[in-house]
Order: C-alpha cells, then structure tokens, then sequence
C-alpha cells in the first residue's frame, strides 16, 4: 500500500464505526429502560463481567458505572468460577458482555449468579445465545459488521458495547440523583474536575 491507500483504508474504517455505532442507537428499546432501571434501584454491588475485547469494555464500563456512584466491580468470570463467586448475593446484578453469547465461563458464572439471588443483564449479538437465556434481560447490540475489521474483527461491536454502556451509565446516574458537584469531590484529579468546575 501507497501512503494514500493507508489514510484512504484508515479513513474508511473509522466512517464505518461511527455510522453502525449511531444505527446502533435505533436498537435500543424496553429492554435498555428496564436495564437501567435495574442497575439504579439495585441494592447490592453491579458486577460487569466479559472477556478478551469485551472484557476490556466491561472494565471500562464498571469503571464509569463507579465514577457515577455505583457500587460496580470488574469481575473475571474465570476467576468467580474458582470461589469468589460466593461473594454473590441478592440484590446484586451482573451485567455479562459477550458477543456470541457462548463463553463457557462467563454463561457458567450467570448461571451461578442466577442460583446465589442476583439479576443478570447481557449484551450480545445473538439474542438465543445460552447467555441471553441465563439472562433477565437481554440486550441485543449487533452493529452492521462493516464496522468490523475485514468484516470479522470486534472493531464496531468493541465499540459498539461501550456506548451503550455510556448510555446506561448517563441514565442510571441520573435516575439515582448523582450530581456533577459529588463528581467534582469524587474526581479531584484530571480535566473532569476542571469541567465541572467550570
């Protein structure tokens, strides 16, 4: 490739992620209300779990979750599955990312989840996947795969993911009445703060 093959191929590529990732928007429906309305009233700690590239959004996501004053821990599904799964509860609500919904060990930690009292929430692709039926809701996420790298990679559907968790976390920390001066306490350090204060 030419220099102006790799900005053409780069450009392409970016279009396409942001144009699935907004079609992604129209997929959004009763099940995303009932989600959110689920992780702000619950009582318990929301554990989000995933692997490889959705492990890393599920990180992400708990992370922010966290930030807007809700009590959300990344959990490795593989790890919960050797013991710290007995930390599970009721009132707790796992939220399981996973594209095929096939993942031995994250579809093996719901169903533990499930038995130990907790609410469990999935965002995948494949709305018959074992994990959408181990699951209280079901959140399909299935941007156009032209977002994907070469039509296979987990660009997009990566992406994809981490807005709709954006979403929810705008939402459920609004519906739990968490402000933007908390924040300001919260998040002393980087340009939040300054944000806010401005």
């Amino acid at each position: 490739m030419d220099d102006q093959q790799i900005l053409q191929q780069a450009q392409a590529l970016i279009r396409a992620e942001g144009e699935v990732i907004a079609e992604v928007a129209g997929q959004l429906g009763e099940s995303f209300v009932q989600a959110a309305r689920l992780i702000a009233s619950a009582s318990g700690v929301v554990m989000v779990t995933g692997s490889g590239t959705s492990g890393t959004m599920a990180r992400r996501m708990a992370h922010l979750f966290a930030t807007c004053g809700i009590l959300s821990f990344f959990v490795s599904a593989a790890e919960a599955l050797h013991g710290p799964s007995a930390a599970v509860t009721e009132g707790d609500v796992l939220i399981a990312l996973s594209k095929a919904g096939k993942s031995v060990e994250i579809n093996q930690f719901a169903r533990v989840a499930r038995q130990r009292g907790a609410r469990a929430i999935c965002l995948t692709w494949e709305p018959a996947s074992e994990l959408a039926q181990l699951s209280d809701i079901v959140l399909v996420i299935r941007p156009d795969v032209r977002g994907e790298g070469e039509g296979v990679l987990p660009f997009s559907s990566t992406l994809a993911n981490g807005a709709v968790g954006d979403a929810l976390c705008l939402v459920t920390k609004q519906l739990r009445g968490f402000d933007l001066a908390t924040l300001a306490q919260t998040h002393p350090s980087g340009a939040t703060a300054e944000l806010v204060k401005k």
